[in-house]
């Protein structure tokens, strides 16, 4: 089911020069209704299962290996909140490149952005510092054990490319609603996407909107 195919519609008036008359209307899809998942499905540990992007693929990619629907993409944004997906998507290889050469120079590029601790584990393997913090380049680490104190500078340095590769792997890990619960979505969204009784209903699909028109003086 395509996303747009729930939207229910909306008359609105027509401002066109070539218009009738006054009471002319045009049915558009009412973009302002906007579906989302519902909280209890958000706080069911066992609705969603994780999952990586790979590579170039775009939502609609991966609701074809999902869900067998690549319609169904807007499932796949919805479980994750996405609303601008230019953003909020892992960039392709395409898009990522272009997206370096109109922000950065060559040089610029190999510059440090920050500096990253090192993981620090102790004898028996328990993690004493985490990696990926950010810290300054001089940035010293103190432990002690078997009444041994030591001191670690354990840092990394991170370039402005290793940055934006982070950032942009980043997005690479989201939630993937579980298959068996697609029908419960789908008549959600049906409902959401449904008028109920007001003074512009029309049907469950269709609402007129109010004619705001000013007449033009003669």
């Amino acid at each position: 089911m395509n996303y747009f195919d729930l939207y229910p519609d909306v008359e609105l008036p027509s401002f066109s020069d070539k218009r009738n008359s006054h009471k002319d209307f045009i049915k558009v899809k009412n973009l302002f209704k906007r579906g989302k998942i519902r909280e209890d499905l958000y706080g069911d540990v066992i609705a969603f299962s994780k999952y990586t992007v790979l590579g170039d693929d775009r939502p609609d990619n991966v609701a074809h290996k999902i869900y067998e629907n690549q319609n169904l993409d807007w499932v796949v944004l919805l479980s994750n909140n996405i609303i601008n997906i230019r953003d909020e998507w892992p960039m392709s290889q395409f898009d990522f490149q272009r997206y370096l050469d109109n922000k950065y120079t060559r040089d610029q590029l190999g510059e440090i952005h920050h500096y990253e601790t090192n993981e620090v584990r102790n004898s028996q393997g328990k993690i004493l510092l985490q990696g990926g913090l950010h810290v300054d380049a001089d940035f010293t680490f103190n432990f002690s054990e078997g009444g041994v104190s030591s001191s670690v500078n354990n840092v990394k340095s991170i370039s402005f490319l290793q940055h934006e590769i982070d950032k942009n792997d980043a997005k690479r890990t989201i939630n993937l609603l579980n298959r068996d619960l697609l029908s419960v979505i789908i008549d959600d969204m049906r409902q959401i996407m449904t008028y109920t009784d007001s003074s512009q209903f029309i049907n469950r699909k269709l609402k007129r909107g109010d004619n705001l028109r000013i007449a033009e003086p003669r």
